[in-house]
């Protein structure tokens, strides 16, 4: 019986050192699939290049990869990029950490006191359905031109997907760990701290990933409406004058941050979820 034990102890062990080591070989291998997205990629790059080159596409409509890296790096260089890419990070940053914020605090406040989820649920729901065109007007109107009103844009762009969020992950806190809270009489801070937290930290944090890629958006949306510096500014001016490779530029940009911000917010999430997975 001990030889068999043996036996199936070892068999069980081998059988998790190779599951760890395919997950490592999907992991940190090259595939098939990731070699046909960088061919996809190098095609539609020198289709753009011989299409517009050929003039087969018009240097309006597109713009060769080529043209577009020389307006990049002569923007760059003039000084004409970087004061109007803060303007837009500042304003993003600023937006965001506030939406951030309350969205957190008024999503566990909702989850203990449901009366006030109840009193506040149908304003929200009024002002989330209130579409952003039509208020962006009033919010230049009540705030200026300027950086408040880009702020608080992008806080109604970015707030109401970390509530709700927030909201579902704690509700959906195991009714066991709770009892266990009120076993040891816990607090209803030590509640939130230790138990509701923890648990609603993947729905959370899926909204702050969601309101991260919005938020530059929105950003940009303001600023091509009513703006004279950012990112949509330049995006704005660069279409009036018909100059298709500084819109390039500008677009790549801008999914360029939207995606960087998205990979932090999933970064911070790994480390954070990690740490507490390990509690």
């Amino acid at each position: 019986m001990a030889a068999r034990a043996e036996i199936l102890r070892t068999t069980a062990v081998a059988a998790e050192e190779k599951t760890k080591t395919e997950k490592k070989k999907k992991k940190g291998g090259f595939t098939v699939v990731n070699a046909l997205q960088i061919a996809t990629v190098i095609f539609l790059l020198l289709y753009m290049e011989i299409a517009v080159d050929t003039g087969r596409v018009s240097k309006i409509f597109l713009a060769a990869p080529s043209s577009i890296v020389k307006e990049f790096l002569k923007i760059a260089e003039n000084g004409t990029l970087l004061p109007h890419l803060l303007i837009t990070l500042s304003e993003v940053l600023t937006g965001y950490l506030i939406a951030a914020f309350v969205g957190i605090i008024f999503g566990f406040l909702w989850t203990l006191f449901p009366k006030l989820e109840e009193y506040m649920s149908i304003f929200c729901s009024a002002i989330m359905a209130i579409p952003k065109v039509a208020i962006l007007p009033l919010l230049i109107l009540w705030f200026g031109i300027g950086f408040q009103s880009k702020v608080v844009l992008i806080f109604l762009f970015s707030v109401f997907q970390v509530l709700y969020n927030t909201v579902t992950g704690a509700k959906q806190t195991k009714q066991a760990y709770l009892k266990v809270a009120r076993v040891f009489e816990a607090s209803r801070f030590q509640t939130v701290i230790k138990v509701m937290i923890p648990a609603a930290l993947p729905s959370m944090f899926n909204g702050l990933r969601l309101a991260a890629a919005t938020a530059t958006t929105g950003v940009v949306f303001a600023e091509m409406q009513a703006a004279k510096k950012g990112l949509g500014f330049l995006l704005s001016e660069a279409q009036n004058l018909l100059n298709t490779p500084r819109m390039f530029v500008i677009i790549i940009l801008v999914t360029l941050i939207s995606v960087t911000f998205v990979k932090l917010i999933a970064g911070i999430e790994y480390t954070v979820c990690h740490r507490w997975s390990r509690v």
